[in-house]
């Protein structure tokens, strides 16, 4: 995969796709695959916003239950049991359990209903999928069962535990990369850090956009008879640059947190706190608590408050005194306030919303869904475009290249770099080589990432200089381990 951002100007293409996180990643997949000649632009890396900003689940959509959103459900198991087929080496089974006080809508028998309900709902959730990555029926049990689970807990009103299984990405990183190499094998010509600047029009029509390479301050023009439109948080942005204005949709400020401490059990354990689920999850060798939301314009980077919420939720954990290790913070779509999360995707057809052809914009509100969703963009670019039908294949067809890189590091980092496209020492160490994203690499291994990227790239002492202050920034500076935050 080469970046080359003269090849994005030669000629017209069918479909331009803004944004690299995992809906667009999908979407260019899926095109390629369909046979449109594509183009795929992300301002900063790929995936480097929510898509990386994440609690690292893959969600089979049991909370669907509640509204009696049933069809939502239905759909997120099926995408679940998608990853776990495709990408097998980055999706496996994870086990949840949640300790059950009290008789009321989420005690021990309303849960006992609900889960019974939820495997009926999914009994094709493990069709075509190997033992090894069988999700299995959720179940309810004792008071002393659940006490066996989570040492620790309070045994005053316990009445049991709720226990079932999803999914969790081991690299949301990996996993969003490998759908833009998946793209671009398909013919389809990505690139990073190119920002749109401009949506270009034309006889009322949008016929493409303006972009600008951030590592060289060059701009030129991408020209396509559709745009789709998957740039997250910077959508409205797009759509303004389109002549569209309308209201910006609410955003929420989501945070989870990444501690230094080695899980304390191999299930994740979750807990209400102020009226909704957190969870603790074990990764990677560390723990993840999450998920946070506020208001968007509440920029504090501070997750002290949220660790001491999540210490009130979880007292048997003891995390008071725990390290943050990384802050993740993405903004995502709300509905106002901090319990208005958004929980259905949006896709706009300009044509007919705006009387404004050429344009689509597509909302995503989880990670889970995000190949079904795109399937539907997809279908609509190709009705807009006056194609025949063509079947999607990304739900059937095995992900290539969806797993670690493999050998030493200064091997893996020039992988990283000549076929991978990491341009940027943040790059690599947080996108390619899962260095970074359980907190601060060792200093030597920066090095030796450092060097290579500066051989293969022609870096001087002064670039190599400020590629670590700005990685540096990433993580909480040292002696604070409750500072500063990584940015979406």
């Amino acid at each position: 995969m080469k970046r080359d951002l003269t090849s994005l100007a030669a000629g017209e293409l069918d479909l331009v796709v803004v944004g690299g996180g995992i809906y667009g990643a999908v979407a260019a997949y899926d095109a390629a695959q369909r046979g449109l000649s594509v183009a795929l632009v992300e301002r900063d890396d790929f995936g480097a916003g929510v898509s990386w900003h994440s609690l690292k689940t893959i969600h089979g959509g049991m909370r669907y239950l509640q509204k009696a959103a049933l069809g939502r459900l239905r759909e997120s198991a099926r995408e679940r049991r998608t990853f776990l087929r495709i990408a097998p080496d980055l999706v496996r089974p994870l086990p949840f359990v949640v300790p059950t006080r009290g008789h009321g809508t989420t005690g021990r028998e309303a849960l006992a209903v609900a889960l019974h309900l939820n495997n009926w709902l999914t009994r094709d959730r493990n069709h075509g999928l190997p033992e090894g990555k069988h999700i299995p029926d959720g179940r309810t049990v004792s008071a002393r069962e659940a006490l066996d689970l989570v040492p620790g807990l309070d045994p005053r009103g316990l009445t049991g535990a709720a226990l079932w299984s999803d999914a969790q990405a081991v690299s949301t990183e990996r996993l969003t990369l490998a759908f833009v190499l998946a793209a671009a094998a398909s013919g389809a010509r990505v690139a990073n850090h190119a920002e749109v600047v401009a949506v270009l029009r034309s006889k009322g029509r949008v016929v493409g956009v303006a972009v600008r390479d951030r590592l060289r301050a060059d701009t030129g023009e991408v020209h396509a008879r559709m745009v789709l439109n998957a740039a997250g948080p910077g959508a409205d942005e797009v759509l303004a640059q389109a002549g569209l204005r309308r209201t910006p949709g609410p955003l929420l400020r989501a945070r989870n947190l990444v501690l230094r401490r080695a899980p304390s059990l191999p299930h994740a354990v979750g807990a209400r706190s102020r009226g909704r689920f957190l969870f603790l999850v074990p990764w990677q060798g560390r723990t993840l608590v999450g998920t946070d939301y506020e208001p968007a314009e509440a920029s504090s980077s501070d997750p002290r408050a949220f660790l001491a919420e999540a210490d009130r939720a979880f007292p048997w954990a003891s995390l008071a005194d725990a390290e943050v290790a990384l802050v993740h913070e993405g903004l995502v779509p709300g509905r106002g306030g901090p319990a208005g999360i958004a929980t259905r995707p949006r896709l706009h057809d300009h044509e007919r919303e705006d009387a404004l052809p050429g344009l689509v914009s597509l909302q995503g509100v989880k990670y889970t869904t995000a190949r079904s969703v795109a399937e539907r963009a997809i279908d609509l670019v190709l009705r807009r475009l006056g194609r025949p039908p063509v079947a999607c294949r990304t739900a059937s067809t095995p992900l290539p290249r969806a797993r670690a890189l493999e050998g030493d590091l200064e091997g893996r980092t020039r992988e990283a770099v000549r076929d991978e496209m990491a341009l940027t020492l943040a790059d690599a160490v947080l996108r390619r080589l899962d260095l970074g994203t359980g907190g601060d690499p060792a200093d030597e291994d920066l090095s030796v990432v450092g060097a290579v990227m500066a051989t293969e790239l022609g870096w001087d002492e002064t670039r190599q200089r400020r590629e670590r202050e700005a990685l540096a920034e990433t993580w909480p500076a040292p002696g604070d381990g409750k500072g500063a935050a990584g940015s979406c």
